[in-house]
């Protein structure tokens, strides 16, 4: 792993979380064996199919329309320290709007139960904490039991429900005493 060339990135003790920024998504949509090769990381992450690859070429488009907020709707990659494989990615989908955003995250299943996302979501929670965001909300699957238990491990609390879906929120503002 490169961590000197992953600009903006994000430690734990097991991961290292770094954004795509117009550069480098760039050569991860046009040629991933490069970006693997500059960044020192092997691709496992969410499988590219064609709707995942159609959204990172539109991501790719949004950052160079917008590249002062970049930073509220860019992929973050997470890379395993152990072996520099890139196993998901997670996000905040939109600017904060009165101090509120979303955030999304995926997972190659082969990584599931290791508490991964836990910690990536935890760091990306105290990286939005020092941006400014007020109320982090994410919606999960009715039926996506390990999703939901991530986000409460996180401290999110249920919302609502719609059809399919459900809803949690999880304030960083730490409440005064």
């Amino acid at each position: 792993m490169n961590p000197e060339k992953m600009t903006g990135r994000i430690e734990t003790e097991r991961l290292v979380l770094f954004p795509y920024t117009a550069e480098n998504l760039h050569l991860f949509n046009t040629d991933l064996a490069k970006f693997e090769e500059t960044f020192g990381v092997v691709y496992r992450g969410e499988e590219l199919d064609h709707l995942l690859t159609e959204f990172l070429r539109k991501l790719e488009r949004e950052i160079a329309d917008d590249p002062e907020h970049a930073i509220f709707f860019t992929e973050f990659l997470i890379v395993l320290k152990e072996n520099s494989h890139v196993i998901g990615s997670i996000d905040y989908k939109y600017v904060p709007h009165g101090g509120v955003t979303e955030v999304g995250y995926g997972l190659n299943p082969a990584y599931t139960g290791c508490g991964y996302m836990t910690e990536a979501l935890g760091a990306f929670l105290r990286f939005g904490k020092s941006l400014g965001i007020r109320s982090v909300r994410a919606d999960t699957l009715r039926d996506n039991v390990k999703s939901q238990n991530v986000l409460k491990r996180c401290g999110f609390s249920f919302l609502s429900a719609e059809e399919d879906r459900l809803w949690w929120e999880r304030s960083l503002i730490q409440p005064e005493v």
